[in-house]
């Protein structure tokens, strides 16, 4: 494994262990919280600086806070954002459009107040399914949708959004 010099040198200055003396790095709670906790530092400084100048923040993200954090070290809800958008696309975990649902609730209940914008993924919801999922995704909870890979969207898909959203 490699890891960036200045990362192994905050991380040994802080735990006493360079991670690549660690036998697994990713299973070690210490060298996973170091990432999650470096990674969420570069989201509020970006959050300040941005906040700053008075204009909001928010994030695509992986799809829930358990997910994110064990496959990308996302810790996205403890980030200060002002809406994120969990990347829901079923499809990419073999999963039904239900998955959708349940993705919004565990973001939802992570984030408390602050809007959930459930992401979609186009290429895997025809028209039909397309509307299924924004329906499940806003009786979950969700403040809104998003659709990612806008190429493919089609009349029919409009259609079925604009039916979907009333």
């Amino acid at each position: 494994m490699r890891y960036c010099d200045v990362c192994r040198e905050r991380f040994a200055a802080l735990d006493g262990r360079d991670p690549l003396d660690i036998t697994d790095p990713p299973a070690d709670e210490a060298w996973r919280r170091f990432r999650w906790d470096s990674v969420t530092g570069a989201v509020r400084e970006l959050a300040r600086e941005v906040h700053g100048h008075g204009k909001p923040i928010s994030a695509a993200v992986f799809p829930t806070p358990a997910i994110a954090r064990r496959l990308v070290r996302q810790a996205w809800d403890e980030w200060p954002l002002d809406r994120v958008f969990p990347m829901l696309y079923h499809s990419f975990y073999l999963e039904d459009i239900s998955w959708i649902g349940d993705g919004v609730r565990a973001g939802a209940a992570a984030l408390g107040s602050t809007p959930l914008n459930a992401g979609l993924y186009l290429p895997a919801l025809d028209p039909p399914r397309l509307g299924t999922a924004i329906t499940t995704a806003r009786e979950a909870g969700a403040d809104g949708v998003s659709l990612f890979e806008m190429h493919g969207l089609t009349d029919d898909h409009l259609v079925a959004l604009r039916d979907a959203l009333g």
